[in-house]
Parts: structure tokens; C-alpha cells; sequence
């Protein structure tokens, strides 16, 4: 078996995307809106009442997909861009509204902007850097959706950069925003074999002798299945269907990349959730067989389809609404996905309108778009940081809370009153580069002093 001492490989040819497929790319109208006390009075009465919402009248499971007959014009399209985006103006809502419903989903659904991955020489020991380039790109972006949902894949599929290498997880990141509209099975292959993933959960120290655990734990609790749907024997055994994946580290020992070592990983059968998994021959194809049987179950699709509707529909989106995501996100991609949901008929309820509290971060670049900036001078990066969520290290293994109200704490919330007066009215912070409109960052906002509402809070 010495051919296979070190093999540096992709993902086995029975997979859906070619063998180097994992390894290429980029990177290796209305009236406006009425503002309503009453609408956030609701909105945050149902978030703190854990509220359930079913399918508002329409039956979601079986026959034809229901989609939204209604009118859309600026009231919608706010709506639509904000909760996509997390970013906008009016101008930018009427032009959505011109396009249609399906235009409008289909334009914030296109192929993501890719920056240039800079080396890790270019960001130096300023670590903070990572953080500044994105949220700058966020800002500049013609594809604002990509980022918000790239943002959700960080926060599923979590590593942090405290102990990872910040490269690693820069790279990590710009190829979540790659793959982020992809299928779910090319987003699991890519993390399975991400340096910043084998280092951050320990399989760079997995062999036959010592498997380690935490991959094989996580990848069916936080990343496939969720808890309760495999046993302890499983952990075990997917932990040794992963033993000698690892990675190797540049000759400039600036960055990682992945790479299966064969006399490490334990050669005899294994047996996960029911299925026989052995390659003798072609070792480092368990992994991937693994993923497989994974990818092959509906609970993985309950699961994941569950968590983006949390995040981009409402924080407790109901059993049908659970169930027909399923079907369509294991049927096809993410873009599917998010088309079948921005297109149907309960996204433009009012019980889903400021349904969904912002991150720190979503806060951040929407009050600064919103104020005409499109770029983060320092002062105004530090204050971001003041808002209490590091992107590039996230709190544990599980990741940021799902819009939901942990975010508002009493502190929380006066940081985030206190960037208001920040960016709309210190000159040292710079000057805006675009018009300032508030109105789509909150229903109702048209100057710095409405934003003390509650609505600011709030997709």
C-alpha cells in the first residue's frame, strides 16, 4: 500500500461534481411603506412569545407550489431586499419592483461577486484586516444576497480563526461565498476536506492508533442530521472512516492545504447508520462515502431546510412550511431553494415582515449602506467590533444564534444606539460616498432619529 502513503486528492469519481471539482474556481411601483407602531409591537411580541407560524391559510405539502399573486411594488420589494440582503434603498427596492416578483428573486439570485483572495502577506499580522475587507465588500457587492447567506454557511459550518489561522478561515469563507447557492452536497464536500474545518475540529491529529472524535460528532449533529439521529457507535465509526485526513502546511508556512495520508487511516470495515463503508483500495474514498450516506437521508434536508428558513423567513417557520423546504433543498440547490421561498406567498405575510431580528454584523452594513457609506474607515471598524460579533470568531462550535432575540441584550442594544450617532453624524468617520436613505434598512426610516425604533432592529 506504499502508492497510497500520501495521496492529495478530490472527492471520489462517484460523486455528482467531477473529482477536481472541489479543488477549482475562483479560489481554490407603491407608495412607500406606512409606518406602524403596531407591526414591531407584534413582531417582537411573537419573537418573545416563541410564536409559532403555520402556513398562514395555504397548504404548503403536496400538489403545486404556491407562489405570491399579490402586488409587488415598493412596499414588497423592501421587504424582499432587506430580508435578502440586509442591505438597500428605495431606489434600489423600485428598481426590484420593476422587474416582477420572479425577476426581482431571480437578479438578487445571480451567480456571487468573488473578490480577488489576496495572500496571507497582504493582511500581515492586522488581523482585523479580514474582518474590514469583508465588510467592505459587502458594502460594494452587486450581489448583496451572497454575502448574507454566506455569512448563515460561516455560522453552520463554523470555524474560528483564533485557532484555525485567519488565512484559513478567509479562505474557508470565500469559498462558502462560492459555493454558498450550490447544492448542499458540493458545500459538504468542500468543508469535509477545508483545512480550517480538519485543524479547528482535530482530524489533523485522527489515526487509526488515536481517532479523534469531534469531526465525525459535529458533522452529523450540527452540520447534517442534528441531535438524536445517530448513536454513539456511529461517531466511532465515521471517526475511522476519516482517520488520515489532514493537512499539510506551505513551504512559506503561511497556509494549509488538505492532504489523506494512507498509513494513517484504519483499513478495516466500518459500519455507519446501517451501511457497510469499506474502500480497500481506495482509502480515502470512505470519507466521501460517508458524506454520501449522510447526503442520502431526509433528515438532513429537514434539518438544514429548517435553519434557513429560521434565518430567512421566520424564526419558527412551521411543520409544512419545514417539509416542503426539505423536498425542494434535497432536490435540487440553495439557489432552488431561496427561489421557492422568496417567491412564495407566506414570505409577504405580515406576520413574516420584521419577523427576524439583525446580527451585529447585518446591523452594521445595513446602517452603514443606508447612510451612503461604502467604506469602513477605522474608527468605524472598531465601533463595528463594539457591537459584539467577531465574524471571523464565532462564540463555540454552533455557531451565532439564528436572528432571534439573544441579540438585544440591554448592552447589545445601547452599542447599537450609539453606532447610530456614529455613523450618521461624525465627520471624522469620513463622508458618504452615495445618497443617505433609510428606508429600506427599517420600514418607516427616513432620518437618524427614527432609527431608536424598535423596526431598526429588525428584517
Amino acid at each position: 500500500m506504499d502508492d497510497f502513503a500520501t495521496i492529495q486528492q478530490s472527492p471520489p469519481e462517484a460523486a455528482t461534481s467531477p473529482p477536481e471539482a472541489q479543488s477549482t474556481g475562483v479560489f481554490p411601483v407603491v407608495a412607500p411603506h406606512r409606518s406602524s407602531s403596531q407591526s414591531w409591537k407584534a413582531a417582537l411580541a411573537l419573537l418573545l412569545a416563541g410564536g409559532t407560524l403555520t402556513s398562514c391559510g395555504r397548504l404548503v405539502g403536496g400538489g403545486k407550489t404556491p407562489v405570491y399573486s399579490g402586488p409587488f411594488g415598493r412596499h414588497e420589494a423592501t421587504h424582499l431586499l432587506r430580508r435578502a440582503a440586509a442591505r438597500g434603498n428605495a431606489s434600489e427596492a423600485d428598481e426590484l419592483a420593476t422587474k416582477g416578483l420572479k425577476g426581482a428573486v431571480e437578479s438578487l439570485l445571480e451567480t456571487p461577486d468573488l473578490p480577488t483572495e489576496e495572500d496571507p502577506g497582504y493582511f500581515g499580522k492586522e488581523f482585523t484586516r479580514y474582518t474590514h475587507e469583508w465588510v467592505n465588500h459587502w458594502l460594494n457587492t452587486s450581489t448583496p444576497l451572497a454575502e448574507r447567506l454566506t455569512l448563515f454557511w460561516h455560522g453552520h459550518f463554523v470555524t474560528e480563526a483564533s485557532k484555525t489561522n485567519f488565512w484559513n478561515t478567509y479562505h474557508k469563507i470565500n469559498k462558502l461565498r462560492e459555493l454558498s447557492l450550490s447544492t448542499f452536497k458540493d458545500l459538504l464536500y468542500m468543508i469535509a476536506a477545508d483545512p480550517a474545518m480538519l485543524i479547528y475540529l482535530d482530524n489533523t491529529l485522527s489515526t487509526k492508533k488515536h481517532p479523534n472524535e469531534n469531526w465525525a460528532r459535529e458533522l452529523m449533529e450540527l452540520f447534517t442530521l442534528g441531535e438524536g439521529h445517530y448513536t454513539e457507535e456511529d461517531i466511532q465509526e465515521i471517526a475511522r472512516a476519516f482517520t488520515g485526513w489532514r493537512v499539510t502546511i506551505d513551504a512559506g508556512r503561511q497556509y494549509h492545504y488538505f492532504d489523506f495520508s494512507a498509513r494513517d487511516h484504519d483499513p478495516d470495515p466500518k459500519t455507519v447508520l446501517g451501511h457497510r463503508v469499506h474502500r480497500r483500495y481506495n482509502p480515502i474514498f470512505e470519507g466521501y462515502d460517508v458524506l454520501n450516506i449522510l447526503l442520502g437521508m431526509r433528515q438532513t434536508y429537514l434539518y438544514i431546510g429548517e435553519k434557513l428558513l429560521r434565518f430567512f423567513f421566520h424564526p419558527e417557520p412551521g411543520r409544512e412550511m419545514i417539509e416542503k423546504g426539505a423536498d425542494v433543498l434535497k432536490g435540487g440547490t440553495v439557489r432552488d431553494f431561496l427561489y421557492w421561498l422568496f417567491t412564495h406567498p407566506d414570505f409577504y405575510s405580515d406576520k413574516v415582515r420584521n419577523a427576524l431580528v439583525k446580527s451585529p454584523i447585518e446591523y452594521a452594513v445595513g446602517m452603514l449602506y443606508a447612510a451612503g457609506r461604502r467604506e469602513v474607515v477605522d474608527k468605524l471598524f472598531f465601533r463595528i467590533r463594539d457591537l459584539d460579533q467577531d465574524p471571523y470568531n464565532p462564540p463555540d462550535v454552533s455557531g451565532w444564534p439564528l436572528a432571534s432575540m439573544e441579540w438585544l441584550s440591554d448592552t447589545m442594544l445601547i452599542n447599537r444606539l450609539k453606532f447610530i450617532g456614529i455613523v450618521t453624524n461624525d465627520s471624522s468617520s469620513g463622508t458618504p460616498q452615495a445618497p443617505v436613505d433609510y428606508s429600506v434598512f427599517m420600514d418607516g426610516g427616513v432620518d437618524p432619529l427614527s432609527l431608536i425604533a424598535p423596526e431598526a432592529q429588525l428584517l
